[in-house]
Formats: C-alpha cells, sequence, structure tokens
C-alpha cells in the first residue's frame, strides 16, 4: 500500500506541476495485451526457455500535456498485469507467475497535422516506471523463482489514430509495444543459478480523452 501510495503521489506531481496543466487532456485507457517474456540462462544450472503467452490488461488514466503544436508529453496512471512463464524441459517442468504493477509512463507523443477531418495519427515513445503491487504463482508449487524484483522498466513504442467526436472528447486506438529493461527476478529457487527474465507486452489500446 505504501508503494501504492508513493507512485500516485509522484504521477499527481508531475501533472499538477507542469506549466502546461491548463492545456492537458485526461483520459481513461484500457489496453487488451499479450504478455510474454525473454530468458537467459547463461548462468544457470538448468536449461530454461520462456514458455507461452498470456492474455493480460492494462487500463487506468492517462495525461497528454501540451508542450507545443502537435507535441505533447504524455503520461498516466496504469494498473499492469504481466505473465512470467519458464519451461525446463529437461526435467519435464513448466511454470507460470502472475505479476501486477502500477505503472507511470514518461513519453513523448508526436502528432501529424489532420489525415482526414478531425483525424489525427500519433507516435509515442519513452519509457515507463512500474512498481510490483502483487505477484502470485499460476501454477501449483511453482518453486524455479521464490521472489520477484519491486520495480519493472520498460521502452514504451506505440501508434494510432486519434478522432475528435466533440468539441472536448476525443476517442483513439492503436498498438504499443513495451519491452522490458529490467531482469524481475530478485531470487531464484535453490540450485538453479542466476537466471534473467525480462518481460514484454504488445497491446491493443483504446481510450477516451475529455
Amino acid at each position: 500500500m505504501k508503494r501504492k501510495n508513493t507512485i500516485l503521489l509522484v504521477f499527481l506531481l508531475v501533472v499538477t506541476t507542469s506549466p502546461a496543466w491548463s492545456q492537458v487532456e485526461l483520459g481513461l485507457q484500457f489496453s487488451p495485451s499479450l504478455s510474454f517474456n525473454r530468458i537467459n540462462d547463461d548462468d544457470a544450472t538448468v536449461g530454461l526457455s520462456s514458455n507461452g503467452v498470456g492474455l493480460r490488461m492494462v487500463g487506468g488514466l492517462m495525461g497528454d500535456i501540451y508542450l507545443q503544436e502537435n507535441y505533447y508529453f504524455s503520461t498516466g496512471l496504469f494498473f499492469v498485469s504481466k505473465r512470467v512463464g519458464i519451461e525446463d524441459a529437461a526435467n519435464n517442468v513448466d511454470e507460470a507467475y502472475r505479476l501486477h504493477y502500477l505503472q507511470i509512463p514518461a513519453t513523448l507523443k508526436l502528432f501529424t497535422n489532420e489525415v482526414a477531418l478531425d483525424m489525427r495519427i500519433y507516435f509515442q515513445v519513452g519509457l515507463t516506471l512500474d512498481v510490483n503491487i502483487m505477484e502470485d504463482n499460476i501454477t501449483e508449487d511453482a518453486t524455479y523463482i521464490q521472489n520477484f524484483r519491486n520495480f519493472d522498466s520498460s521502452v514504451l513504442l506505440a501508434s494510432g489514430l486519434e478522432y475528435r467526436i466533440g468539441y472536448s472528447t476525443t476517442v483513439y486506438g492503436g498498438l504499443s509495444y513495451r519491452r522490458g529493461l529490467v531482469n524481475v527476478v530478485k531470487d531464484p529457487g535453490a540450485n538453479i543459478g542466476e537466471v534473467i527474465i525480462k518481460n514484454d507486452l504488445l497491446s491493443l489500446d483504446l481510450g477516451v480523452k475529455f
């Protein structure tokens, strides 16, 4: 709960202290996502590989803060669910874990001029800070990973189409990719050795701004 309150406070400070507060657009975004992971087991004592893809959800509050024409600083506060799946083929072991984060993006969003009436294309690039608020095993009696780190971070790349449907209402849709930068494993299981796992998300972004 303490980590959750801290990340909420950081988000509010970023938004409310911006000199462009009078030109901020707030909205809601929901993103059905495919969660998968990459594994480096060079220093592990067993051979591990990634196992499967999970359907997850990203959702929360977003904000686009005006910088200059067609340029915005885009941030938000999102609930992000990720899946970690590992396989040890030699020992016939499959394990999966579920991780839940609060995420703050720090990104630059670039808009084209109108490509049709009230329609613009956007491109988004930046980083995310993710705070782990909960984790659990999908596989009963999973033992290969004992604990996960309290944080994660990703490169965020996105593109989509925005359509204004009223004076102050805009809907948008697009695709985004979050590529994990941090090894999420804090404590591997006994006799496993060091293993590096990084999480990725491929999302369909659907949102509305007011």
